[in-house]
């Protein structure tokens, strides 16, 4: 029998929540989050465990990760894997929610924006000057300056779509909190 397992992600800047529901229910049957791996995650099997993920991004110093840790280990989430600037935890359902107002969950998402935004502004410009190289061109450069600009779209699109999600996701939380907010006044 199988000891680990690949469970592809559905993107993080766009379906986060579903990711981490998803994780919840392979962990009721049993499969554990073990890592992070190439657009998704790796599993391992063990007992079935009824738990609740969710995922932080934030850069960290190396000093400062045990403090970072202990403080998420105080409210009650176990910390269970990192991969660059991003940190999933678990703990039981009814735990308090890492980002329990609207105005944490809009900082953690400026948090993420941040790295996404220079990856596609970057392309962004790459793509561009690409473009322009390849319409001014003929010959050989013109054909390089083509297959670079066809290359250059395929990090470009998604990085922009990737961007795009982080902010629709900012905008759906100010506009859920504005909802409250009108009903509650």
């Amino acid at each position: 029998m199988l000891k680990k397992r690949y469970m592809v992600s559905n993107g993080l800047a766009f379906f986060e929540e579903l990711d981490m529901k998803k994780l919840s229910k392979k962990a009721a049957k049993g499969w554990h989050l073990k890592r992070f791996r190439f657009a998704g995650y790796e599993l391992e099997k063990g007992d079935a465990e009824d738990v609740i993920y969710n995922i932080d991004y934030r850069t960290l110093p190396a000093d400062e990760k045990d403090e970072y840790f202990e403080l998420f280990a105080f409210g009650g989430w176990t910390h269970v894997c990192s991969s660059a600037d991003m940190h999933i935890f678990k703990a039981t359902p009814g735990t308090t929610p890492i980002y329990s107002d609207v105005e944490s969950a809009i900082d953690k998402l400026a948090r993420l924006a941040k790295p996404v935004n220079i990856v596609a502004s970057i392309m962004l410009a790459i793509s561009m000057i690409l473009w322009i190289w390849m319409t001014v061109s003929s010959g050989t450069l013109h054909h390089i300056a083509q297959q670079g600009f066809a290359c250059s779209l395929i990090i470009t699109v998604p990085a922009l779509m990737t961007s795009g999600g982080v902010y629709y996701h900012m905008w759906k939380s100010l506009r859920i909190n504005s909802k409250r907010f009108i009903k509650n006044s």
